[in-house]
């Protein structure tokens, strides 16, 4: 909760810098660079509301900050989509009761916060189980070690060496 109070603090100062600095006697040199001094501090408080869903989402910790951010950035000039990022960012985060669980999702509207999960994969493909493979491996091993020997590339010595290491294992 302190860090959101910090976020807080630091946005007024965004907001409220500009315009004292555009009332110091230093910016007040003539009416054009004050004028301009003034619709900046405009703009930039403008582009802080345009902004706050997203600011607050971030402020919160929100598992959908980013995506909040995006519907701001690129959809809020119509309104209702900014007043339902507010609603969204504001929205309590559900905390799951499972230490491994994902906080957020089951509130219903953190649509993206439960999207991975955990799972254990049995026999994908219907593969064979491991010692099965294994013991087909070294019948493979095996007939091709007989097909050299049949070719005449090993001798008779060099096949039982072979064919001794591989039924050892």
């Amino acid at each position: 909760m302190r860090r959101y109070r910090l976020s807080i603090g630091w946005s007024v100062w965004a907001v409220a810098g500009p315009l004292l600095l555009a009332s110091t006697p230093s910016f007040a040199g003539d009416d054009v660079d004050s004028g301009y001094a003034i619709i900046g501090a405009f703009l930039l408080i403008g582009a802080i509301v345009y902004e706050l869903p997203a600011i607050i989402a971030f402020a919160r910790g929100h598992p959908n900050r980013w995506l909040i951010l995006v519907l701001c950035t690129a959809l809020a000039g119509t309104g209702i989509v900014w007043l339902g990022c507010l609603i969204w960012a504001f929205k309590a985060l559900h905390i799951s009761d499972d230490p491994t669980g994902s906080n957020g999702g089951e509130s219903g509207l953190n649509l993206l916060a439960n999207d991975v999960q955990r799972v254990r994969l049995e026999n994908p493909l219907g593969h064979p189980p491991l010692a099965q493979t294994a013991r087909h491996d070294a019948v493979d091993k095996l007939e091709r070690l007989k097909k050299l020997l049949d070719d005449g590339v090993i001798d008779d010595a060099q096949f039982r060496r072979m064919r001794d290491l591989i039924a050892s294992g």
